[in-house]
């Protein structure tokens, strides 16, 4: 944004993203408006109907130099024989920020009223929000292979998909996987990451951090979550597999502030929530690419003492599993074909609240195009199918209308 030289003498790098999109569903004629918020639910990225500013985001960061990239992936080459400091601060305006808003840090700004403390204001309304997903500090230490330390506020590095609508990402669709939506996204902590080994067989690093919680800075119950990593890579960096996870007592008590919809159980004793997620990814040829994703999560229960805080009943406990797979065709330099399947089985309507609270199956298959014009410019249509199955009369679609739905969507964001 300043220049290469700024960037050159100080090694700091402004940059930034405007990320504006448009969708229709299928649904409208059933009742709902398209001026209310959120008319695609549960589906998630265009969340709206009609024109959104999804994003206008800043980004001022640091990078360390290091042969691990924090949450990302091991690095081939020599070790950096030299300490390398660095930090990253984003702030985003929009539709995007009232998910990435964190309990005790932008929850509760004052230009985020009144839809950051009405649910029912920020569920229906199109209002956009400040937020500022990431503030954190980076070092690099040459020791073991090589040692990265993250501090702060972060993205947990757990599944495939990621929220930012940064490069570079994985993410090639405009509307996000179900999975995305159950994963943990920001926490705040601390986060170590390490090569464990570089030879012949590939990489490997391994990362293990402590973090408050889900998406919260000021803790809901005084007990801390880890959270940890194992990235494989092959020698030629053609396949990856990542195993990611989160696990913690993330249960709210009488004697801290309730944090939802983040988390929606209370009860006085410690109930451990968990996600895993297995990623493999393999570049078949120079154009085309696989990526599949297997998770699963639960939340530990207890009938006598834990309530269920958008239901008001007796809470015993939610699992949830669910898979999916992407593939990539590059076409050329400037433009990209993707496919994705998915499958979210979600039996006791837990995973994927606040975007819907209704138990079943979540089906869904997306046809993208991604349109590099310029190389400050992505254009991303898409057309989306989505399907209940396993969820006997409730509907999640159409405000509780419909149980399926097919989504036209396209967003363009400009990247300076």
């Amino acid at each position: 944004m300043l220049g290469p030289d700024f960037e050159k003498s100080t090694g700091v790098r402004i940059k930034g993203v405007i990320d504006v999109g448009f969708s229709q569903n299928d649904n409208t004629s059933d009742g709902i408006s398209p001026k209310q918020g959120s008319g695609n639910h549960p589906i998630t990225g265009p969340a709206d109907e009609g024109f959104q500013l999804n994003a206008f985001q800043l980004t001022v960061e640091k990078q360390i130099k290091s042969n691990v990239i924090p949450r990302v992936t091991p690095l081939p080459g020599p070790r950096p024989d030299e300490f390398s400091w660095g930090f990253t601060a984003e702030l985003l305006y929009g539709r995007n920020a009232l998910p990435a808003a964190m309990f005790g840090f932008d929850q509760h700004w004052g230009i985020n009223r009144p839809g950051n403390v009405d649910p029912v204001e920020a569920a229906t309304n199109r209002d956009n929000y400040l937020a500022m997903p990431q503030a954190f500090l980076q070092a690099y230490i040459p020791v073991l292979d090589g040692l990265a330390i993250t501090a702060g506020r972060f993205g947990s590095g757990v599944g495939y998909e990621i929220p930012p609508p940064t490069r570079p990402s994985p993410n090639f669709f405009y509307s996000y996987s179900y999975a995305l939506v159950a994963q943990p996204d920001q926490v705040s902590g601390v986060l170590l990451s390490t090569n464990l080994y570089r030879g012949s067989a590939g990489l490997l690093a391994a990362e293990f951090g402590v973090a408050v919680g889900r998406q919260n800075w000021q803790d809901n119950n005084a007990q801390q979550s880890v959270l940890g990593a194992l990235r494989y890579r092959t020698p030629d960096m053609q396949t990856w597999v990542d195993y990611s996870f989160m696990s913690g007592d993330e249960q709210n008590d009488i004697d801290h502030d309730i944090q939802m919809p983040v988390s929606r159980i209370l009860a006085d004793e410690g109930l451990r929530r968990e996600h895993h997620s297995l990623v493999v990814q393999h570049q078949l040829t120079p154009q085309w690419k696989v990526i599949v994703e297997g998770l699963y999560g639960r939340q530990e229960g207890d009938r006598s003492n834990a309530i269920d805080l958008v239901t008001g009943q007796p809470f015993s406990g939610a699992h949830y599993r669910g898979v999916n797979a992407t593939a990539r065709y590059k076409y050329s330099e400037t433009l990209e074909y993707g496919v994705r399947l998915e499958r979210f089985e979600d039996p006791d309507g837990f995973a994927l609240f606040p975007t819907t609270a209704v138990a079943g199956t979540f089906n869904a298959v997306t046809l993208g195009v991604n349109w590099n014009p310029t190389p400050h410019v992505l254009v991303r249509p898409e057309i989306r199918y989505d399907w209940q199955s396993d969820n006997g009369e409730e509907k999640a679609f159409a405000n509780a209308r419909d149980d399926r739905q097919t989504t036209l969507s396209v967003d363009a964001k400009y990247y300076f």
